[in-house]
Formats: C-alpha cells, structure tokens, sequence
C-alpha cells in the first residue's frame, strides 16, 4: 500500500464533491498527496476553488478512517485502485463520474478486449439460463470477462455460467468488502475469486442500503462495452443499468419474451423505444459487435503460426492478456534479457500487432 492510496481514500471521504469534481480535481493536482500538500499554503491554497469547497479541502481529512481502511485491506487481500491508477479499468475511466477508488478482491485484469454485463431480474423464467449459457458458450473463443452485480436470480446464473465456460467474471457489489450480500452468493463469491473476483467502490463499513444499487449499477454499465438485459419488468435495477449503459454510449440488447409477461415488460419496452438491440443468438450478437466469430480466431493463430517465431507468439499473447503491460513486466514474466525483448517488441511493433504506450507499455492493436 502506498502513501498516494491512503491520500486518495482520504480524499475519496471528503464530503461535498462528486465522483466528476474528484476525477478532475485529481487530474489537475496530479495525484491526493499532491492537493494534500497544496494546504500548506493555507489561505493562499486552491485559489480557483470557492469558499465552501475550499474550506472543505483545509479541513480536516478523514485519515484516521483512510488509515482503518487501509489495514483492513492489508488483512483481507484487497487491491485499492484510484482513478488515476494505471490498472484502472479503462472503459470506467472514460465515463464521467468514475469512482475515485474501487477496491478489487481477486483478479484486476480489467482490461480485456471485451466485457459485456448480463443483468437482469431476481425472479425469473426457466429460459434464463439456456439464453445465458448459450451465449456465454458462444462468445467463450474470446479474451472477453462478465460483469454483473451478484443479485440473486440473472446475476447469480451469469456469473455460475462465466465460471463454467472459464470465463473471468467480476460481481459488482453495493457495500464494503466486509459482507457478501446477498449471503446465498457467498459460496459463489468465493469461487470467483479464483477466475475474476468482486469490486466495489464502497469502504468497509458501508452496508447494502437501497440508494447505494443504483449507484452500483453504473460501474456494471461503465465497465462493459455491451449491457445484455436477459429478462426484467418495466421498473428495477435492469432498466437504471440499461439507461446508464445508453448514457454512456454502450451497446444494449434485450432478449424478447412473451408480450403479456411482466418479466419481458422492459426488455421489450426497450427494443419499441430502439433503446436496446433485439439479442437473437451468439452469431447474431458478435456480427453485430463487429467481434470475431470462433473460425475467425483460429485463422488469425494459424497464421500468426506461419510469420511469428514461438517466442514472438508468446510475447503477443503475453500483451494481449495483461495489457497494457510494462516493458519490465514482460522481461520478468517471459525470463527474458531487455536486449533480447527489444529485438521481437520492435519486430511485432513494426508488423502492426502491438502498439507502444505512454512509460513504455505496450498494448495489442
């Protein structure tokens, strides 16, 4: 845990500022520890701030709250990443109103060349689970993840069916780390934290209360590149992810139902307003998502095969599974020397597969 962390969850804490206000502020400071140290200058401080959010930042900082979170993610193996963290989840990253930290039991590897969420209601019909497990079948060829919020009913058969197809998937929780809600989803929690994990922008102490779903609903839609409603009335939690998800200019589908049942009532509702694409098949889905189909993948490897050495097929794998990747990271991963990496990063650069970043990362094109 760093010093930049325990500033930033201080500052995540402070009252009177929103999600957007932290991202920029953070952004023009550069980091919390910085607009820590800008209260040095005491009355000369935060010059372009008015009174009120000026007194609020040369107040006093939680850090005693910040330090106790701090600990507590220290004895439970959490992962605090800010919004200015190089592991943040991209797609998040470019919402407007990201969260300032999100704390990661499991994995962190957010940063896949697809995700899509799957939501949907907690009583549901028998077809839910054939609809999911097709189509998670049909998009398994890919290095693609499963976002969805844990609930009981559509989440929980995401995520069990994620798990099957050996898909990483990640539960999106409303309250701290310290519980698993609902309690029925533990044991399927637990098991996610070997092949995707559970995220949550919400500090230890805080509990599943009504207004902190919707809230939780906006880190599904923005981490995703398309939401999937499977089944949902007209009013929940699936129709707020949905807007959200049209908000931030994601794909939505909607699985059709039968037009007299209330469990279809939104996701029809949404394909009449032209919200929502009608989801028909896996084939249908990934035509729609430009994303290649499962014969497309194994030409790309076999003719990867034919003009890239075995190491240069290891190294693009490498990026292209933990991308965007430091240079040092890559040496440390595949046992190889800098001068011997430089020589295969400039071959695959140059041949158009990868692309180097800003730090010397490098990312598949």
């Amino acid at each position: 845990m760093t010093d930049e962390l325990f500033y930033t969850i201080a500052f995540s804490l402070l009252p009177g500022f929103n999600n957007t206000n932290r991202k920029i502020i953070l952004e023009s400071f550069g980091s919390a520890t910085a607009v820590f140290e800008e209260r040095k200058k005491a009355q000369h401080a935060f010059p372009i701030f008015d009174l009120v959010h000026k007194n609020i930042l040369l107040g006093p900082w939680p850090l005693q709250e910040a330090a106790a979170e701090i600990k507590f993610m220290q004895q439970h193996d959490i992962l605090g990443l800010s919004v200015l963290h190089k592991n943040y989840p991209d797609r998040l990253l470019h919402c407007p109103d990201p969260p300032t930290v999100l704390y990661v039991k499991g994995e962190s590897n957010f940063n896949l060349p697809q995700l899509i969420s799957i939501v949907g209601s907690r009583q549901h019909t028998i077809q839910v689970n054939k609809v999911i497990h097709t189509l998670l079948e049909g998009l398994a060829h890919l290095k693609i993840g499963v976002i969805s919020g844990l609930a009981l009913g559509v989440d929980g058969i995401a995520h069990e069916n994620a798990l099957k197809q050996k898909i990483p998937t990640w539960g999106v929780l409303a309250h701290g780390l310290q519980l698993v809600y609902p309690i029925q989803h533990r044991r399927l929690a637990i098991k996610m934290l070997d092949h995707g994990g559970l995220i949550t922008e919400y500090t230890k102490d805080i509990q599943p209360l009504p207004f902190c779903f919707p809230k939780r609903n906006r880190i599904v839609a923005g981490m995703s590149d398309a939401t999937i409603i499977v089944e949902t009335d007209i009013k929940g939690g699936s129709m707020i992810t949905a807007n959200l998800a049209a908000g931030y200019n994601r794909e939505i589908f909607a699985v059709p139902g039968k037009i007299h049942d209330t469990k279809s009532a939104g996701c029809l509702l949404l394909i009449k307003e032209q919200k929502a694409t009608m989801y028909y098949d896996p084939i249908d889905f990934l035509e729609k998502m430009n994303w290649p189909a499962k014969n497309e993948i194994i030409t790309e490897q076999v003719q990867l095969a034919l003009v890239l050495d075995p190491t240069e097929q290891a190294l693009l794998s490498l990026i292209e599974l933990k991308g965007p990747i430091h240079k040092d990271q890559i040496c440390t991963e595949l046992g190889m020397q800098n001068s011997q990496l430089a020589t295969h990063l400039l071959h695959l650069e140059l041949s158009g597969y990868i692309h180097l970043q800003v730090g010397n990362t490098y990312s598949r094109l």
